[in-house]
């Protein structure tokens, strides 16, 4: 099946982490199945929609 195009736009970053740090972190996520970047990208997320529920 063909994915749908998605109308959201995405914006690159890069980010500046010690490699000793990214690589433990990539081994903890692993354990679990996750990815770095949707780990990041849901982190992302949830900050900013705790943000709009404490502005109510």
């Amino acid at each position: 099946m063909a994915r749908e195009k998605s109308t959201i736009e995405y914006q690159n970053i890069s980010m500046r982490i010690p490699k000793e740090l990214y690589s433990e972190y990539k081994k903890v996520l692993a354990k679990t199945g996750s990815i770095v970047t949707y780990d990041v990208r849901n982190y992302m997320k949830k900050v900013v929609e705790e943000d709009k529920k404490g502005q109510k």
